[in-house]
């Protein structure tokens, strides 16, 4: 009996290693998904084409809704949709205007705006993304971390510039937690399954995959009980003395899309749309998402939705909260921007 179960221990061991080395490998090409127009026409004021760049985070999630109900069909003949891997990827599609809209993380927005890039935000709807996933069920807040290590991806990036940030103002001093960099979620969560690690940083959805992986045979075999431990937003609004939420992720517009003023209305009206019914058919959503990031399990985008804030914003209409979130990252370093706090002209205006 013994040696049935450590056989079955091991087998479970090596279909994870396996796994997620898949999710290694796919996180390293860009990919390209397209929807044709049902209503195609040569049609004067019609584009040929319309293409959408976002990454596997619940900010891209209304564009799959877009596509699949055909919400652009009326301004464009085909939409493109190019899931992004990793902020590099992201950044070499916006400069080599490869895009026409994307959903990015504020403060890239503010950087390329600030290296003179042809830019503007449309809106803000991730508010709140970020997670510590645990082994120990006592970890509560950032101080009980304190002579531990804690993983975290995308090293310079927006998981580990608001932890940073935070951190600074609690007082923590270099080493008060030992911060180990990984080059992406999968990762992180690797470590995690595998007991190498016991504290790891993740967005969502990649939270929701973790605590749906530990708990699923047969990776439950090896896996540790994980908790979801610490929520990144609430211990910004306690440092801060703000609400706990922070305009991290939205759309942005670029090139030649931003003389296109009524497409662009177009768009943020079916993206407005589109995110009501994500949150509000969270189970339809998640099976919608899976069908363009395989890597999740449809039950994984559903439960990250509600964990998640969702709320689609007019960017010029939340200036204020994006210059105090800009402002906390240039006083950690003023290269997280790009130097400088964007003025209005970063921003769509009707």
């Amino acid at each position: 009996m013994k040696k049935i179960l450590l056989t079955l221990v091991g087998l479970a061991t090596l279909a994870i290693v396996l796994k997620l080395t898949v999710f290694k490998g796919m996180n390293e090409n860009v990919e390209v998904f397209e929807q044709k127009s049902t209503k195609s026409s040569t049609a004067s004021g019609k584009l040929d084409k319309i293409v959408i760049a976002g990454p596997m985070a619940n900010v891209s999630h209304p564009v799959f809704r877009m596509m699949d109900s055909g919400a652009l069909d009326d301004v464009a003949n085909n939409v493109v949709f190019k899931l992004w891997k990793n902020p590099d990827q992201l950044k070499a599609m916006i400069i080599n205007k490869e895009v026409d809209f994307v959903a990015v993380p504020t403060n890239v927005g503010a950087i390329l705006y600030n290296k003179e890039q042809a830019i503007k935000l449309l809106n803000v709807s991730v508010w709140g993304i970020l997670k510590i996933l645990t082994r120990d069920e006592s970890v509560k807040g950032l101080e009980d971390l304190k002579g531990k290590e804690l993983i975290v991806p995308w090293r310079g990036d927006m998981p580990d510039i608001v932890l940073r940030a935070v951190l600074k103002k609690k007082g923590f001093k270099k080493g008060d937690i030992k911060i180990t960099y990984v080059s992406n979620p999968m990762d992180a969560a690797k470590q995690l399954i595998l007991r190498r690690a016991d504290n790891i940083l993740l967005p969502e959805p990649a939270t929701s995959m973790v605590m749906r992986k530990t708990a699923s045979f047969p990776v439950k075999l090896v896996a540790p009980t994980v908790f979801r431990g610490i929520d990144i937003q609430e211990e910004w609004g306690e440092v801060y003395q703000r609400e706990a939420k922070i305009p991290q992720a939205g759309m942005a517009v670029i090139g030649e899309m931003l003389e296109k003023k009524e497409i662009i209305k177009k768009f943020e009206a079916e993206y407005t749309k589109a995110m009501q019914w994500y949150k509000t058919h969270p189970k339809e959503a998640g099976e919608l998402s899976a069908k363009y990031i395989t890597m999740f399990t449809p039950d994984a985008f559903s439960d990250s939705i509600g964990y998640t804030q969702l709320e689609v914003k007019k960017a010029i209409e939340v200036k204020d909260e994006l210059d105090f979130f800009f402002t906390v990252l240039k006083d950690d370093n003023p290269k997280i921007i790009g130097g400088s706090i964007p003025d209005e002209n970063f921003y769509i205006k009707d």
